[in-house]
């Protein structure tokens, strides 16, 4: 953060103060979309924006990286021989992508930025937008919120995430046939028979009502009611043995596409490696290259899948990288980062937002995204309200602080 003036600290912390609410512009909300799905991808860690999405070439107060500017179907985006997949995305999916620029989340610390471009807002305890969104849109599927990355956050809505887990505890707990006895345990029968089945799954519900009853209406023992026939859904769904535990970011693309064209989930959240660059923030250079060519495979994915009508694709990290290179030749934390929105209904070619050449998120008008003096930049609220909104939930009850950035629907 050794390139973080008090200046830019005190201008970012105030832009959020607005977006939370100490500011009020009495911007009225726009009408919803449909609902939609939604694929929230997480670059964990920081992204250096100027290695793509937010260009600075030959700016003498950013150390930006070797490249081009090109124009893809009105983005402007940097390209380098070293990074072809990048041109080759935009070349491909530009007309469907929106880049928002310029997103101030007020801090430097993981933890806070995280929750803050995920969920909105300060409240710790608050769900991220992909959680939202499955419990308002489609409660009743087996897992309306799968999450196969390590970050997310599902708030109250628990007992509708389904987490892969450490030893892919997901398939364990479904199918009792792939468990193992501990070594030296007595050879038992592992699955009990249906008639066995019945009776301690008779057995379980009339407990639980039980405990139902005397806690006068207990969220966590309803949440466990309301799971189970969830879980009887998932088991009828086939081949729920695929989903194997992976980090790998083109592992988990296979298996989002595979569970939303299922009917398994309506959000995914999916998680692309560590991109904390504190020194040699060269290596932003492949993290790009391999990014943008997964990117790919997933737009292309959903498409051939037939679900990008009706899907939304986020790319968004917690935090940008500071604008000067650090002793190291790498860059430390930035409270201002930029994101990418694709897919169904998202005004594809359109920059929103801006930043300016230190790095700043610059002032905009929300309808149009354009660069604006009497307006303010975007906050981290407003862009999860904007998400919200275009997928098909009313922000104002998760976000009552965000403006929904109506640039980002066509």
């Amino acid at each position: 953060m050794n390139a973080l003036s008090r200046r830019t600290w005190l201008k970012s912390s105030f832009y959020a103060l607005a977006a939370a609410g100490a500011l009020v512009d009495g911007r009225a909300a726009a009408q919803v979309g449909p609902a939609r799905r939604l694929v929230l991808v997480l670059v964990q860690g920081g992204w250096d924006t100027t290695y793509a999405i937010d260009p600075k070439p030959g700016i003498g107060g950013v150390d930006g990286p070797d490249g081009a500017v090109q124009q893809f179907h009105g983005l402007d985006v940097l390209t380098h021989a070293a990074r072809p997949s990048v041109g080759n995305f935009f070349d491909a999916w530009g007309d469907r992508c929106a880049i928002v620029r310029g997103v101030s989340v007020a801090s430097v610390a993981h933890p806070d930025c995280t929750r803050r471009i995920l969920t909105g807002v300060l409240d710790d305890t608050a769900p991220d937008v992909a959680a939202i969104a499955a419990a308002r849109l489609a409660p009743d599927l087996p897992a309306p919120y799968l999450i196969l990355g390590r970050t997310a956050f599902s708030g109250p809505y628990g007992a509708l995430s389904a987490r892969t887990g450490s030893a892919n505890q997901i398939v364990t707990l479904l199918d009792p046939k792939v468990t193992f006895p501990a070594m030296g345990a007595p050879l038992l029968p592992l699955v009990p028979t249906d008639a066995e089945e019945a009776l301690i799954r008779a057995h379980v519900e009339l407990r639980a009502e039980r405990e139902l009853a005397a806690a006068a209406g207990s969220r966590r023992v309803q949440d466990f009611l309301d799971s189970l026939p969830r879980g009887d859904m998932l088991r009828e769904l086939a081949e729920v043995g695929d989903l194997e535990l992976t980090r790998t970011f083109d592992t988990q693309i296979k298996l989002a596409v595979d569970a939303l064209s299922r009917g398994l989930c309506h959000s995914v959240q999916l998680e692309s490696g560590d991109w904390d660059t504190h020194t040699g923030n060269d290596a932003q250079g492949p993290k790009h290259e391999a990014l943008f060519k997964s990117l790919a495979a997933l737009m292309q994915s959903l498409s051939a899948a037939k679900l990008l009508d009706d899907t939304v694709v986020v790319v968004a990290s917690e935090m940008g990288r500071t604008p000067r290179l650090n002793a190291a030749q790498g860059k430390d934390h930035w409270p201002v980062t930029s994101a990418l929105v694709l897919g169904a209904g998202v005004a594809g070619g359109r920059v929103v937002g801006a930043t300016t050449d230190a790095l700043d998120a610059a002032p905009v008008e929300f309808t149009t995204g354009a660069v604006d003096p009497n307006g303010r930049p975007i906050a981290y609220a407003d862009l999860a309200a904007g998400l919200l909104q275009h997928v098909g939930v009313d922000p104002s009850e998760f976000i009552p602080t965000g403006a929904p950035l109506d640039a980002l629907s066509a």
